[in-house]
């Protein structure tokens, strides 16, 4: 008898149906269906929701009960300041009054978005603008930055601060939630109501708003708990920003069905996640390629820590083979690739515990979601081991609804009725689904067609290499070289010979035209807010 709740990846496909996850709910979904109501509302007064650690030490825990109450006063502070359907933006650290925010949106009837921290007034003013919101929550600390982006987003008419450090008109968070009735009636909304809107992180271009409903949670709720694989006595620690979409759907997700989390509000660090990992019994955790690289390089931050993993998972790029494998060995547990995208609302390609794991491959669709590949031309799906774009039907409650007032650009999404990802893969013959990049990130080489992923997973299995990128280099007889860019592990010194060493090392192990013709040694590698490498970045660089 399995002891997760997929027993069987292929007979749960022929059985699932939405209706399943549906049923879970306490209201009458997806007719009637708010997601605050569902993730807060109906769980046990007493069961703790959410355990907090602060960077500067601080601890607090938060029961259903609190959010319940917390959430409704807040909901009743916002109710008399926006409409139904007005959006509400958040931008702040991975404290308590976040989630709270969240949730008291989503009650109030409103559309809940988030900003991470690391844009500046521009990138903030862009999507407040875009979208027209009514208004913003945010810190103290934050304040001076958002008093920038409010310049160019008139539509703005509230700013709500937690912390002191209000100006003018501003809200204060806790003086007027604790001013406000802990009772609340949450707004009756349905499936198709508006719920968030996030952001594209803008690499390519503007931004675009994703639009998703509150149908949305009823496909978080099937990833948390088929991939991520919840249980009930777990603490999970999912360390995605809810300013990005990755932060709501493990959240709230994982709180449909009662799991208690963990947050913790200060960046990664190696010795203070060791820490944390060791203070607090987390059970699964949730996190980037990034954070698992580095904690290999820094591994001796994990002497002598008690770790209770028992499940891990990754998102943003794929897991090399090596990092698996590391893992394994030092974790003790066997780290799952998840795919996703804010389009996607969630991991819709994933490897599953009860399902073998291939190092390397993203994985197969979540029960209920049709993906393939597809020629992007002509939206045919492909044969298994052709290149193509990884493609979705757009039927499931996740998928989002619309770019915010670009329908043009939604329109141009989809081909012979498949979503085009805009990712390259593959799929194997037994349907295992395999990333081979953006489509813009693909190197032509003498005819030949190189995905950076498969090169910088071989980079990074080098002893000297701590992080990786490859980008195409023009040359006069081949149109393009693979230049790898190499951040060297601890101790490592460049030369020319650990660079031979290196080419010599990708070249045993992939085809010889992938091998990286020129390598350049860096501190550090650009990278997005959520951790992917800024392959755009390095191309420019390189010319």
């Amino acid at each position: 008898m399995s002891t997760h709740n997929m027993a069987d990846y292929d007979d749960l496909c022929e059985s699932f149906e939405w209706a399943d996850i549906h049923a879970e709910a306490d209201w009458n979904a997806p007719e009637e269906l708010n997601i605050a109501h569902e993730v807060c509302d109906r769980h046990p007064s007493d069961r703790t929701a959410l355990e907090y650690a602060g960077s500067e030490g601080e601890r607090e825990t938060l029961t259903f009960g609190d959010l319940t109450e917390r959430s409704n006063r807040f909901a009743n502070v916002l109710s008399d300041l926006v409409d139904r359907g007005d959006r509400v933006f958040s931008y702040m650290p991975r404290v308590p009054e976040h989630y709270v925010a969240l949730v008291g949106t989503l009650k109030a009837g409103a559309v809940f978005g988030g900003i991470n921290e690391r844009f500046g007034p521009e990138g903030i003013a862009y999507r407040l603008d875009d979208c027209d919101a009514t208004a913003i929550v945010t810190t103290a600390a934050n304040r001076g930055t958002v008093g920038e982006a409010l310049a160019d987003a008139p539509s703005v008419e509230h700013v709500i601060i937690v912390g002191d450090g209000r100006e003018g008109d501003d809200r204060d968070f806790h003086t007027e939630c604790e001013a406000a009735s802990p009772e609340f009636e949450t707004v009756r909304t349905s499936g198709d109501d508006d719920a968030l809107l996030y952001y594209t992180s803008g690499t390519t271009g503007r931004a675009k708003g994703v639009l998703h409903k509150h149908r949305w949670i009823a496909g978080v709720a099937a990833t948390q708990r088929f991939a991520v694989d919840l249980q009930g006595e777990d603490l999970y620690w999912s360390t995605g920003d809810l300013g990005w979409l990755t932060g709501p759907i493990n959240a709230l997700g994982a709180w449909f069905w009662g799991t208690s989390q963990f947050t913790y509000e200060g960046e990664f660090e190696p010795e203070a996640w060791a820490g944390l990992l060791d203070e607090h019994p987390i059970t699964v955790l949730f996190s980037v390629p990034t954070a698992y690289r580095m904690l290999r390089e820094r591994e001796s931050v994990l002497d002598g820590v008690d770790l209770h993993l028992r499940h891990a998972l990754s998102i943003g790029e794929p897991l090399s083979a090596g990092v698996v494998d590391w893992g394994e060995d030092r974790l003790g547990v066997t780290i799952h690739d998840t795919y996703g995208q804010t389009e996607t609302g969630n991991m819709i390609v994933n490897n599953y515990p009860t399902m073998e794991v291939r190092p390397g491959s993203m994985g197969k669709p979540l029960p209920g979601i049709e993906a393939t590949v597809v020629d992007p031309e002509t939206g045919e799906p492909l044969p298994a081991g052709e290149t193509g774009e990884i493609a979705q039907r757009g039927d499931y409650p996740c998928f989002f609804a619309e770019y915010w007032n670009q329908p043009e650009k939604t329109e141009a999404c989809f081909e012979n009725d498949w979503y085009l990802s805009g990712d390259l893969g593959y799929l194997d013959s037994e349907g295992y689904f395999w990333f081979e990049g953006r489509a813009d990130d693909v190197i032509i080489s003498s005819g030949y067609r190189i995905g950076p992923f498969e090169v910088e997973s071989s980079l990074g299995e080098h002893e000297a290499v701590a992080e990786a990128a490859v980008v195409p280099k023009a040359d006069p007889e081949r149109g393009n070289i693979v230049k790898a860019y190499v951040v060297p592990s601890a101790g490592a010194e460049p030369s020319d010979g650990l660079v031979s060493d290196i080419q010599e090392h990708v070249k045993r192990e992939l085809a010889a035209h992938e091998y990286p013709r020129e390598i350049e040694f860096r501190d550090e590698l650009p990278k997005t807010v959520t951790g992917k490498i800024r392959r755009t970045e390095l191309r420019e660089e390189t010319g």
